[in-house]
């Protein structure tokens, strides 16, 4: 009795043909995979036309027909692989890897904005996002300027200027009370068309009460305080200062070891034991004017001549 496999020279037509799939995509510059999602039916009609082939050929003869398990099996993953790749390709996650793989990381400074304000702005209050790391200039001039860093991933650079001239910095004001919110991370949330803001400059007058809620590195350069500041929930809060400044900084930490910067903390409390916190006290001058650290876990004051 006679033997004969089916599966082999259905093996054999699928490589052939892949090989003949890849070799016109190379030569005239189309997509593999599209071609293959075209012709994977072509599989099926290969393995039943061989057993059509193999059943009607030796019809009434003495041979047994033995399937190539291997061979078939191969099929099988090769239809298998097929059918992933196409319904990627139509639940659009073929296309988000594609331009994951494609984009490209840009970094850019953000265009210089400035604004004047009056003297009915008596108050201004800060909302920075918690993961953004922001310098705070405080001057003389009755001016507020904006700039800073971004990294933009993108799928291209056409589309990474897009991101870079969208509106990363609002005013808006309520009475004697201007509210500076800047923006944070944008984008897809899948690395496509992306926004990373590396940091954020403010210089904002010293001559104005101030409130900043928020921030990853909060670092403010003082050169001029001539009202009231609060600063509540920034990270880490680092403070550059002239010791000609006429300011009380005022905080609490959880142990001394929180108190940091080239200056002679004044502090009390118990050293974090218990339920007690430290206080940390700098003056300078009369000390009018209070800068109150709320719920900050570092505080870095240097002091500058």
């Amino acid at each position: 009795m006679q033997r004969r496999r089916v599966g082999t020279i259905s093996m054999a037509i699928l490589l052939i043909g892949f090989g003949i799939l890849i070799f016109i995509s190379q030569i005239n510059k189309v997509s593999a995979v599209e071609l293959g999602m075209k012709f994977w039916p072509a599989i099926l009609f290969v393995i039943g036309g061989e057993i059509l082939w193999y059943s009607y050929r030796y019809k009434g003869e003495d041979i047994t027909i033995k399937y190539d398990i291997f061979s078939i099996f191969m099929v099988l993953v090769i239809v298998g692989i097929n059918l992933l790749i196409y319904g990627l390709v139509e639940t659009g996650v073929m296309n988000r890897i594609n331009m994951m793989i494609s984009s490209e990381t840009f970094r850019y400074e953000i265009p210089y904005k400035q604004w004047d304000i009056d003297d009915g702005i008596n108050r201004i209050v800060i909302d920075p996002p918690n993961y953004t790391n922001l310098t705070i200039r405080a001057r003389e001039e009755n001016k507020i300027i904006f700039t800073g860093a971004l990294d933009i991933t993108a799928d291209r650079e056409e589309k990474a200027k897009e991101l870079l001239n969208d509106e990363y910095i609002r005013t808006n004001r309520s009475g004697d009370t201007l509210y500076i919110s800047l923006a944070g991370r944008q984008g897809h949330g899948d690395g496509i068309n992306s926004v990373y803001p590396r940091h954020f400059t403010l210089i904002i007058p010293g001559n104005r009460e101030v409130e900043i809620s928020g921030g990853n590195d909060l670092q403010l350069l003082l050169e001029n305080v001539d009202r009231n500041w609060v600063i509540d929930s920034a990270n880490k809060t680092r403070i550059r200062l002239d010791k000609s400044i006429d300011a009380k900084i005022i905080t609490s930490v959880d142990n001394r070891d929180q108190l940091k910067g080239n200056v002679q903390w004044n502090i009390s409390g118990n050293n974090g034991e218990g339920d007690s916190r430290v206080k940390g006290e700098l003056v300078y001058g009369e000390g009018n004017n209070n800068i109150n650290i709320f719920n900050s876990h570092e505080v870095v004051v240097d002091e500058v001549e």
